[in-house]
């Protein structure tokens, strides 16, 4: 077997490896197996009898993690495109890869299955919440699995100028949104600030109001619990025209102008209507958060929502 492994090209060290191989993988290399293969025979995991399922996927992923996936019975005919999509993600999180694994089988679409670990939306809402990290600033995450504490306040909130709106925004984000309203009003809008920062008192109590008319499961589509709510954060206000409500501010040109032009200014829209999924919320085309120019910038050409944004570059 050596002399014919020779004669076909092999140097004597691949022979060596393929010595250790039974008959049959032996007689494979001379037949069959391309050299490719013997990449895996010098892995510490390479396990003798899995060689036909290396074969298989190679050139799938990474050697090392094909070999971890095909010894751990992971890869086969129907996951090993999404496995390879999954891998190859930039919105892959290294620590969320066994909940992948867990759950790749169960959705047929892979990036559905990953935003759904990323986000924690695997999870029921408001379980295995968590503090907000405070020391993120501006880009801090607040929603129905990271919580505000109940005495959080801004220390530099100031007053929406009367021309403007109503209410108190941090400075920051005052500040940015005074040339938003300038560039808004020059394009022919009138946008009105009309709700903005909220103690967890007031939020306490417009959720428990909404409570007395409608279920829990329905005040949580379109109500923040308290502690929960961004408007405690003073980095995100509601925003409309005068003569339309917040409900139907997405029937406004304004509205769609925002959409397109506010991450220019540090602002994302919060709550997508095609996200409704994710962030647990109805569409809310009213809603501004304020993250900072450039995290607004990558959020809007990413498309995705600042849940999973916030898992995969910022956390």
């Amino acid at each position: 077997m050596e002399s014919k492994l020779k004669e076909k090209g092999y140097e004597q060290s691949q022979i060596d490896l393929i010595m250790n191989l039974d008959e049959d993988n032996q007689q494979k290399f001379l037949d069959e197996y391309d050299q490719s293969l013997l990449k895996y025979l010098s892995e510490k995991d390479f396990m003798k009898d899995k060689l036909d399922e290396y074969q298989k996927y190679d050139g799938l992923l990474e050697t090392k993690k094909l070999i971890e996936l095909v010894n751990n019975d992971v890869i086969n005919e129907t996951n090993s495109i999404k496995l390879k999509k999954l891998y190859e993600s930039e919105y892959f999180i290294p620590k969320n890869e066994k909940l992948y694994l867990e759950y790749i089988d169960k959705y047929e679409d892979v990036d559905k299955m990953r935003e759904i670990v990323n986000t924690r939306r695997y999870l029921d809402l408001y379980s295995d919440i968590v503090d907000t990290d405070l020391s993120k600033g501006v880009r801090m995450l607040i929603n129905k699995y990271y919580r505000l504490p109940a005495d959080y306040e801004p220390d530099d909130l100031v007053a929406v100028d009367p021309a403007l709106g109503r209410g108190y925004l941090r400075k920051e984000v005052y500040e940015a949104y005074q040339p938003l309203y300038e560039e808004a009003v020059k394009q022919g809008f009138n946008l009105k600030v009309v709700s903005a920062y909220r103690p967890y008192k007031m939020q306490d109590d417009l959720y428990n109001g909404y409570l007395k008319k409608d279920p829990q499961e329905v005040v949580d589509t379109y109500s923040a619990r308290p502690g929960h709510s961004e408007h405690q954060s003073g980095l995100c206000m509601d925003v409309s025209e005068p003569g339309y409500s917040l409900d139907n501010f997405y029937q406004t040109k304004a509205s769609k102008w925002l959409a397109e032009n506010c991450h220019k200014y540090g602002f994302i829209i919060r709550y997508p209507e095609d996200k409704t999924d994710i962030t647990g919320y109805q569409g809310e085309p009213w809603q501004l958060r304020y993250v900072g120019k450039e995290t607004a910038e990558d959020v809007y050409r990413r498309a995705i929502t600042y849940d999973e944004y916030y898992a995969c570059f910022v956390e």
